[in-house]
């Protein structure tokens, strides 16, 4: 039995591809570049970055709106389950020894939209390394739950966890998504440093968000669209526990169920 909700958006779909063809005289050569352009990112198994590089932070906003809560942005392709939760105050998240990168120490708050601390909430947080990898996604790492960690919120809704500042990197550049952003069309493939938050709360819609450091050069050019102002907070050095530590601070607001 046909999907009513399916067949409308394919049929809408395909008829804006026809319009695009018929407006922009889409010949068979161009179509022939853009079939085998197609299949190239299939064969290199990029479609979770090609789409999330293009398309992720639109739909993003269609899907959690806005209002007095804190903005989502995208997931992106690195995202693992099963990070191990961590009930240590403050949390570490796993390193490896003498991990490289300067020390960060982020506190961190949830609220609801009256400003009441949301206590039930898990904050499964995940970063790159100093070098822009991602375990369980780079070779050059261990299959380890490095630099990830499920965070609960204490009883006034504050939370904290340790580890490296990330850095900016770039997305693959080799293959088909690399090669159309900077050969096709002219851009770059970086990202700017960030922490990926997901939220959880039995309460409270799930917040899939990612926060950015104030200075970075690609807040204005990131590559995959998903810089938001209020998404941007400074770094401050610190001193704690006898060290120095890049120290960021922010509140998260959740949207009711």
């Amino acid at each position: 039995m046909a999907n009513a909700r399916a067949t409308k958006l394919f049929d809408e779909f395909a008829e804006l591809i026809r319009d695009f063809i018929t407006r922009n005289r889409i010949d068979r050569d161009d179509y022939a570049a853009v079939m085998n352009y197609v299949i190239s990112v299939g064969e290199a198994g990029e479609w979770p970055l090609w789409l999330d590089a293009f398309f992720e932070s639109t739909v993003d906003t269609v899907d959690y709106g806005t209002g007095d809560w804190t903005s989502s942005t995208i997931e992106g392709p690195y995202f693992k389950e099963g990070a191990p939760l961590l009930t240590e105050r403050p949390a570490v998240l796993p390193m490896r020894p003498d991990e490289p990168g300067d020390p960060m120490r982020f506190l961190g708050t949830v609220r609801d939209t009256t400003g009441a601390p949301v206590t039930d909430a898990v904050i499964d947080v995940w970063h790159s390394t100093n070098d822009g990898s991602y375990s369980f996604f780079s070779p050059a790492l261990p299959e380890e739950y490095l630099m990830r960690g499920k965070v609960p919120t204490a009883d006034d809704g504050r939370f904290e966890f340790r580890s490296i500042r990330p850095v900016p990197y770039e997305i693959p550049k080799d293959g088909p998504t690399g090669v159309l952003m900077n050969s096709v069309l002219g851009r770059h493939s970086w990202r700017p440093a960030h922490l990926h938050f997901r939220v959880e709360s039995p309460t409270h819609r799930t917040l899939i968000t990612q926060l950015y450091f104030q200075g970075d050069p690609y807040l204005d050019s990131d590559s995959c669209s998903g810089v938001k102002d209020e998404l941007v907070l400074p770094v401050s050095d610190k001193s704690a526990d006898g060290e120095r530590w890049k120290q960021a601070e922010y509140t998260f607001v959740l949207q009711p169920n």
